[in-house]
């Protein structure tokens, strides 16, 4: 056997090996950006229903304190009816939630808060009840309206949202930069 023969042969087999390893990185780093990609689009979306969830139960807190206050002017059960839809939907809105925030801890607490300021102004609800039942609609009323805890809420709600809106800005970003790495390369 030919001593350059041989080492050449040697040469082509490192040659190919090295071109196999190259492609197989390739392939195996095009994978992990792609896997990436879908990980921050599937958190992007979750910060959109993030959003679209806060801006609904921000919706209902107005709607909560509207119906509530026709229902302690007026006695009528429609709005009494109201009140109860719009409870339903702020414990589905924060569900929802804490739904989506299994993995996040700083969406965790904020979503506890926001639950907590919601049981609050639910509690208030209720007392504006009890008290116009004892003491009349005016005082209710009255009471509905020094109330800060549907303000204080619909503020933990904004922040809630913020945090979210931010995250997605950034989530987006990376979204981005993956995506033109993926197209530099691929």
């Amino acid at each position: 056997m030919d001593l350059t023969f041989a080492e050449d042969s040697r040469i082509v087999r490192i040659a190919s090996l090295l071109t196999a390893v190259v492609i197989c990185l390739i392939i195996c780093f095009h994978l992990v950006l792609n896997r990436a990609l879908n990980t921050v689009s599937n958190s992007v979306t979750g910060g959109l229903i993030v959003v679209e969830n806060v801006d609904s139960i921000v919706d209902n807190l107005d709607r909560l304190n509207n119906n509530q206050r026709a229902y302690l002017s007026t006695g009528d059960d429609q709005y009494s009816e109201e009140v109860a839809e719009s409870v339903i939907a702020l414990s589905s809105d924060l569900e929802g939630l804490k739904q989506i925030s299994v993995k996040g801890k700083p969406l965790q607490a904020r979503i506890a808060e926001l639950s907590h300021q919601i049981d609050v102004v639910l509690g208030s609800m209720q007392k504006t009840y009890e008290i116009q039942k004892t003491a009349g609609s005016a005082v209710a009323i009255a009471l509905l309206d020094n109330d800060d805890s549907i303000l204080d809420a619909k503020m933990d709600a904004l922040a809630l949202k913020k945090l979210a809106t931010d995250g997605m800005f950034d989530r987006v970003r990376t979204q981005r930069k993956i995506g033109a790495i993926l197209k530099v390369l691929f």
